[in-house]
Formats: C-alpha cells, structure tokens, sequence
C-alpha cells in the first residue's frame, strides 16, 4: 500500500513497484491508509509523512497500536534528523527523502519484506527457544511480550526485537554498527544516534538493568548486574 496526496508521486511509485511485481493499492489520506491496513494484508506500507486527515506517523501509532507489524517506510520532503528518531521510535521501519531513487525505495521495501518474513517464521520444534528465563525478567517470543516480576513491560516492537537481539547475544559487547545495520541496514541515512536513543528508551522500560553500556565499544546484555 502507498499512501500520498500528491497523485504524480503515487503514480511514478505504483509504475516503479508494479514493474517489480508487487500489487500495489493506492490511497490519498491517513485515514483511508488506517482503515485499509487494517482490513487488508500487506507485506509494506509507504506512508507520507504529512497527509490530510492524519500523518504517517498517526497511521503507524495507530496500527502498532492495534499490534499490526506490517513493515512500514515514512516517505517525506523534510530533512529532520528529530522527526526521523520520533518515526522509529514510534515504529516506523524506514525512513527514506521522496528524492530517493525508485530503485533504493523497491530494494529497501523488499529487504524489510525478507527481514519480516524471516522473523515471523516459527518453527515448531525448537520450543525451549519460545522463551527466555533470566529470572526476574522473562521474555516470551510466542506473546511477543516481556515481563519483569509479572509487570508487563510495554515494549514497542522495534523495542522488542532490539531486546530479542541482545538476549541472544547476551554476555558479548555488541557495537552499534552491529545494531545499526541489524535494525537499519547499512546507510548513511541513520547514525548511532538512532541506536542510543532507541537502546535508552528500552532501558529505562527495564528499570536501567540487564543492558550495560560499555563506552566505546556498544552494549552488552547481562542478565543481573545493574546497568551503567
């Protein structure tokens, strides 16, 4: 789905997918792009940032809200670096200039689309994997949820999967660089700020522990020691 009131741009946008075999659905207005994503399966979502009704990042609160996971791509006029971190942390996926070649716009929609696809898969006889125990902080990868003494974290999804990827990682210092292109992949778009920023909010949902910061080098996931 692309979501844009300038029709030149859905145009040129649905040609370009079109020919790369996507089936593409077209609306003008943030709140035809709510109801239709919530009706409709869609493997991306291309929202402008700043559309009647409401803005890209209205429609993807909203659905993250509703727990719809659809990869989303905010497209925008505005060179913000503030606005960018806002998108991301309120779950937005990418985040491309509408200068953007066609062709990067196609190869970032279809590396979200594998990057979806391959974290969605399940896999029936791995379950001691289904969760991780470290005491007081659990983490469910069936729920989708993590939760310390019972509490229930409120963790976006992007906040979730960062935490999914350090637990995995746990005991080695992870750069990032190494997190950066996990969650961003490798662009001069993003900087580390985007990591801190997003590993800051995850660890004030955790009470400022099991994340430690080692300057310099990134972070290490640990699974009692209170974080620095």
């Amino acid at each position: 789905m692309i979501a844009d009131d300038d029709r030149a741009i859905l145009a040129l946008l649905s040609y370009s997918f079109e020919s790369d075999a996507f089936k593409v659905s077209l609306v003008t207005d943030g709140h035809q792009a709510l109801d239709l994503a919530l009706t409709r399966p869609f493997d991306i979502i291309l929202l402008d940032m700043m559309m009647p009704g409401l803005s890209g990042l209205d429609v993807t609160r909203a659905l993250r809200q509703h727990g719809n996971y659809t990869p989303i791509i905010i497209l925008t006029a505005r060179e913000d670096d503030d606005l960018k971190i806002t998108g991301i942390n309120s779950g937005v996926d990418d985040y491309l200039d509408k200068t953007t070649p066609r062709r990067e716009i196609i190869a970032r929609a279809n590396a979200l689309i594998r990057r979806h696809q391959i974290y969605q898969k399940v896999t029936p006889t791995t379950k001691a994997t289904d969760n991780f125990d470290f005491g007081e902080l659990k983490i469910d990868l069936k729920t989708k949820s993590a939760s310390i003494l019972t509490e229930k974290i409120p963790l976006s999804k992007r906040e979730f999967d960062l935490l999914v990827f350090l637990a995995k990682h746990r005991d080695q210092i992870v750069s990032r660089e190494a997190i950066l292109t996990e969650f961003w992949g490798e662009t001069k778009d993003y900087e580390t700020r985007v990591v801190d920023v997003t590993v800051s909010n995850l660890r004030k949902k955790l009470h400022n522990r099991f994340i430690k910061t080692k300057r310099g080098f990134g972070y290490q996931f640990i699974e009692k020691e209170t974080a620095e």
